[in-house]
């Protein structure tokens, strides 16, 4: 290798000062690479990821490879010169395959197999082993002041930068395939885009510079700078990704970066302005644009976190709905299982209520026939036992009985005979039956029942056993005073159809406000209801509204309160 440090060194000072266009070199590097490193470390610092890593590798090789570039075109140094140049095809074959490497990531967000890697580094090692030899740089060039370099050596590492090329719109093509969202399609298009047109510039500046000219320096080497700029238009393209789709998960450094971005370009002016008036008019724009930037800041970042505030409470809001859909899915299975535990239940009630209905009614007829003398004469002292026996048999029968019917209501089981019938013949018959208990208790009892006729079409004997019922709690629950039965047809409008209403009305304990509205629910019994009688099972009122409804009628209650009476009403559609 041949140098001339003696009689070179004016010559390439002289051919750097009058031929070299210094303000635009020092344009194109020194913005761009402060650009680039910029938001380089921005992003390392608010996205620690693999993503921003590799960005940020990026932005450090590209500015060494920027600065050692400002250093070839400011140098007349032929010893600095070629030292410097001699790293240029490490810091491109780099440059390349990092852009290889960023866009795969940021694609398909996860990092590349292993072997990848390996096919990527292996190439690399013959840039670094030939660098320091004469396969890079043979000689240097005195009339040009510049290296002769290898032909094969550099196209050797120009080839990553097709590779780089070529790859880029393939891996591009691979994602359009994997996904059907469109706002992800336009944000990664927005970024080949970008990377693309900064390899290409890079590549194509560099490579018409070594090859494809051949006319003296100045031809060859000042198309390079104009190269740089891809870098800034790639920053630029990530800004607004940044900005737009929130790359990054950074939300404020898109504007930032923008910002800065044009901070750094106008201020960069001052490199090549010559006179005093254009660095005045630089200098207030500079101002202006870092104010009305700054301004611009605050105000997205106000933005900002107003908008993550509304992210968040979103957030918590379908977190919150989410939550209750899981309590929902929870009731549903819990209300499933209690729905059958309750059929369960029931089945086991009515399996049970009738195994023990058999021997109650053996208890009870055995009972009688003793009574009655049906087995001889049974001693007087007999007489009070057996009676109270009969009774409570008589009772725990009833009880079973309307165990047995709420069974079968609950599972669907109670079976109904309609038949057409006079009500008010059912009425008489169930008075006929309870009047000698109600005469024995010496209540004022008032009758007052229609002349009219009211032919009904319903089960008679569940119509029976609900009359029985009302009249009888009546009687129960009135001491002293009065009990009234009535049967009357309500006058009815044209439109309205003609109905029959049974009334019970007493003197009793009267029902609470608040009892009132649970009085039919099954188990359910006034408080002072106890106090007269206590072998009321609450299922009563249960069955007599449900077989009430199931013959098309309703039934209901009304009461002034405790200590005033009570009043029961069924009503009845008639034919």
């Amino acid at each position: 290798m041949e140098f001339n440090f003696i009689t070179n060194v004016q010559t390439c000072f002289d051919l750097v000062r009058d031929t070299v266009n210094l303000p635009l070199v020092y344009y194109s590097h020194i913005p761009s690479a402060l650009i680039s490193l910029f938001i380089g470390t921005i992003v390392l610092i608010k996205n620690k990821t693999l993503l921003g890593r590799i960005l940020f590798s990026i932005s450090v090789v590209y500015s060494l490879w920027v600065m050692l570039s400002l250093v070839t075109w400011t140098s007349y140094n032929s010893m600095y010169y070629m030292f410097v140049w001699s790293f240029f095809g490490i810091l491109t074959s780099l440059l390349f395959v990092l852009t290889i490497y960023f866009s795969y990531v940021f694609l398909f967000k996860k990092d590349v197999n292993v072997w990848v890697k390996w096919l990527f580094l292996i190439p690399l090692i013959p840039i670094f082993l030939l660098t320091p030899t004469t396969y890079n740089l043979p000689s240097f060039d005195g009339v040009w002041c510049l290296a002769n370099e290898g032909s094969s050596f550099t196209t050797y590492y120009y080839a990553f930068g097709i590779l780089a090329l070529l790859m880029a719109p393939i891996l591009l093509f691979k994602k359009f395939r994997q996904t059907k969202d469109k706002i992800e399609k336009r944000e990664d298009f927005i970024f080949i885009t970008g990377i693309g047109l900064f390899i290409l510039m890079f590549f194509f500046t560099g490579f018409l510079a070594s090859y494809l000219v051949d006319n003296g320096y100045i031809t060859n080497f000042n198309l390079e700078p104009y190269g740089l700029f891809g870098m800034v238009i790639f920053m630029a393209f990530l800004a607004y990704l940044i900005v737009k789709f929130k790359t990054f998960d950074i939300k404020l450094l898109g504007t930032q970066a923008l910002v800065w971005a044009s901070v750094i370009l106008i201020g960069s002016q001052f490199f090549f302005i010559r006179n005093n008036v254009n660095r005045v008019l630089t200098a207030i724009t500079l101002i202006i644009t870092a104010i009305i930037g700054l301004l611009i800041v605050r105000g997205i970042k106000k933005e900002i976190v107003q908008r993550e505030k509304i992210e968040g409470l979103a957030k918590s809001l379908e977190g919150a709905n989410n939550k209750l859909e899981n309590v929902n899915i929870t009731l549903q299975e819990a209300n499933e299982k209690l729905k059958e535990l309750d059929q369960m239940k029931s089945e086991f009630v009515s399996l049970a209520t009738h195994q023990i209905r058999g021997p109650l009614a053996a208890i009870k007829g055995y009972i009688s026939m003793m009574v009655e003398g049906d087995y001889g004469k049974v001693p007087k002292t007999f007489d009070e036992p057996l009676n109270t026996i009969f009774k409570s048999t008589d009772s725990l029968s009833h009880m079973v009985t309307d165990f047995l019917d709420v069974s079968r209501i609950d599972l669907g089981q109670m079976k109904y005979e309609f038949t057409d019938f006079d009500f008010r013949d059912l009425v008489n018959e169930v008075l006929k039956e309870l009047k000698p208990s109600i005469d024995a208790k010496k209540l004022e009892f008032r009758v007052k029942i229609t002349d009219q006729a009211c032919l009904v079409k319903a089960d008679r004997v569940k119509l029976k056993q609900v009359l029985n019922n009302l009249v009888d709690n009546s009687n129960k629950y009135t001491k002293t005073g009065w009990l009234e039965v009535s049967v009357e047809k309500p006058a009815r409008t044209s439109s309205e159809k003609d109905m029959v209403l049974f009334a019970v009305k007493d003197s009793g304990v009267g029902i609470s406000e608040k009892t009132l509205g649970k009085l039919f629910q099954r188990f359910s019994r006034a408080k002072n209801a106890n106090d007269t009688n206590i072998l009321g099972t609450g299922l009563g009122l249960y069955i007599a509204k449900k077989m009430v409804e199931a013959n098309s009628g309703k039934v209901w209650a009304e009461s002034a309160g405790e200590g005033k009476g009570a009043e029961f009403y069924v009503e009845l559609p008639v034919k």
